[in-house]
């Protein structure tokens, strides 16, 4: 994966020189990487990372400068392909595929979001809004980054598990959070922090999460089923 993690520094450094990492969130696969630099490098958080850099523009898009993202990529060796079913755009890179998503709202578009300042498309998804609302600043490598708190990224995690449509692809995002959710607890800080959240979530969204859990992490399980409501 050493190839994996030069293209991704490389990426994060360009896109902090032209100021859109002040924008933008860093979610998905990659994230466990920035949280283990986060928390002193502990064996519990795994290096597993995923082909697949995820990067979250809020909706509405508050972007403060125009740059054309779609470029930089480009020159960094990325293709870019779009879909022609539905219009969704991505990134391809030997090493790595780069996608823009956002928070889908209300009945959802259908089609990508037009990010104009970044001369990109964003492609809608649900749940996104939960990590959108709480976020965090952090450095990766000494660049700048936001991310999603990790209580957020562990919960989050679990509900979209159930909507994969391939088992593998499932059974990672459940195994990732399970990993850095059981490490989280281990800390007070953070146990209010989930304890927070899950009490601000859609009462569907505790129900999914606990279905989930509960096969899943019995120390993650026991936890939430204690706080109630």
């Amino acid at each position: 994966m050493e190839k994996e993690n030069d293209l991704f520094l490389t990426i994060l450094i360009r896109l902090d020189k032209e100021e859109v990492l002040l924008d933008i969130i860093l979610i998905g696969g990659w994230c466990p990487l920035v949280y283990k630099e986060y928390f002193g490098n502990p064996v519990e958080i795994s290096m597993q990372r995923t082909a697949d850099l995820d990067l979250l523009v809020p909706n509405p898009p508050r972007i403060h400068k125009d740059v054309d993202v779609s470029l930089i990529l480009e020159e960094l060796g990325f293709d870019r392909k779009v879909s022609l079913l539905d219009g969704y755009e991505k990134y391809v890179h030997p090493d790595l595929e780069v996608e823009f998503l956002t928070p889908e709202m209300g009945r959802g578009k259908g089609k990508p979001y037009r990010i104009d300042k970044l001369h990109i498309n964003a492609q809608g998804l649900r749940y996104l809004d939960l990590i959108q609302s709480h976020t965090m600043k952090t450095s990766y490598k000494g660049v700048s980054i936001n991310v999603p708190e990790p209580t957020v990224y562990v919960l989050h995690k679990f509900i979209v598990s159930d909507r994969r449509k391939k088992p593998f692809k499932r059974e990672k995002d459940i195994e990732t959070a399970r990993q850095l959710g059981e490490y989280l607890l281990d800390q007070e800080s953070q146990r209010n922090k989930m304890r927070e959240i899950y009490l601000s979530m859609p009462e569907k969204w505790k129900k999914d999460l606990i279905k989930i859990v509960k096969g899943t992490s019995e120390k993650i399980y026991t936890f939430l089923n204690s706080i109630g409501n």
